[in-house]
């Protein structure tokens, strides 16, 4: 037998009041929260609870989650950081280290399957989750402790403190990534710098990239934690994609790229990616510098039969670049879209 349940995380102001919960069903679900967190500090409380609350069972757990910070992280990035003692590529800082690693603990001899669900699309049991997290952040924010779920039957302890405990310092973290999210969820939404809005492998950046693209540290805003990022298409259990999901993709893309998030950007890739600089040379990574407070003119979609191809201009001072990219189906099994092409070209 497989257990299926949605984890899911809220925070209001981010960080704020926040909270977490999981659902299976009305008689087994939980849910808590804290006075300050963070809504990743939410998406991966709630991975480890259910963890803890199923460990004792013997099946295997099938996890639904809207955020794709939280599924990366557990899936892929927590395995590349183990494997490098715990550190990044970058050797920048891993928020939540603590957390994870309790997930990690958590995990071993499960079989653990994840799937991303689209946030607030009528998923029953997404919602579910989202409404008891939310109500956690809520309860703090009036003041008042939230009571906890039932739980699973016979689980692991539903008051374990420890990564609650662990969060008061991990709360005020903040955000930091890239879109996603943040999004009302996890992807933070466009600012002004958007004239319009209808919505790791080896690289040789350095040298492709020509110097008309300098580095600077944002374009829109400050991206949140995960950009939860950065691949948000929605699962085929829910609907194909659409010109408007290119739209969104992109605009992740974008805030990834201008933010240095390179966790996000290669959450966005597999081994067809590749990057056209200005300049002609190419790379397989989406990573490298940006031009200088740059304006984003509108993004255009087109649908390609399942592909999407994406255009926009990019204007900076003193140059101007058209952008675009081909977004293609994962390979992998996973229902999402991969950018698979990007092309800059430098234009008068």
């Amino acid at each position: 037998m497989t257990i299926t349940a949605a984890a899911d995380g809220s925070s209001l102001g981010n960080p704020g009041p926040a909270g977490w919960a999981w659902y299976v069903d009305e008689d087994t679900w939980d849910a808590g929260g804290w006075p300050q967190g963070t809504n990743n500090l939410g998406e991966l409380t709630a991975i480890l609870r259910l963890l803890e609350a199923t460990a004792e069972t013997g099946e295997e757990l099938h996890i639904l989650a809207d955020s794709q910070y939280a599924i990366n992280v557990v899936s892929k990035w927590r395995l590349g950081w183990k494997k490098r003692g715990w550190t990044k590529a970058d050797k920048k800082p891993i928020k939540n280290l603590e957390l994870i690693q309790e997930i990690d603990r958590a995990m071993e001899g499960r079989r653990v399957t994840l799937e991303w669900v689209k946030g607030h699309a009528g998923h029953h049991m997404n919602e579910r989750a989202d409404d008891l997290a939310r109500a956690c952040a809520e309860a703090y924010q009036a003041g008042r402790t939230p009571e906890p779920g039932p739980g699973f039957g016979g689980g692991a302890s539903r008051g374990s403190a420890s990564a609650d405990q662990a969060s008061s310092d991990q709360a005020s973290e903040g955000a930091a990534s890239v879109p996603a999210p943040v999004e009302p969820h996890d992807v933070p939404a466009a600012t002004d710098a958007l004239e319009s809005a209808p919505a790791s492998r080896d690289t040789s950046t350095d040298e492709a990239a020509t110097s008309t693209f300098r580095s600077h540290p944002s374009v829109f805003s400050t991206p949140a934690e995960s950009s939860e990022p950065a691949e948000a298409a929605p699962a085929s259990s829910v609907r194909a994609a659409t010109t408007e999901d290119a739209v969104a993709h992109e605009r992740e893309f974008i805030l990834a790229w201008t933010g240095g998030d390179e966790e996000a950007l290669a959450a966005m890739t597999d081994e067809r990616t590749t990057r056209i600089w200005p300049g002609g040379g190419a790379t397989t990574t989406l990573a490298g510098p940006s031009p200088a407070s740059p304006a984003i003119g509108r993004i255009d979609a087109h649908d390609l039969g399942g592909s999407f191809l994406t255009r926009y201009r990019v204007r900076w001072e003193g140059g101007a670049s058209l952008e675009s990219s081909v977004w293609a189906p994962a390979t992998s099994g996973e229902s999402r879209l991969i950018m698979v092409h990007h092309q800059s070209t430098l234009i008068s």
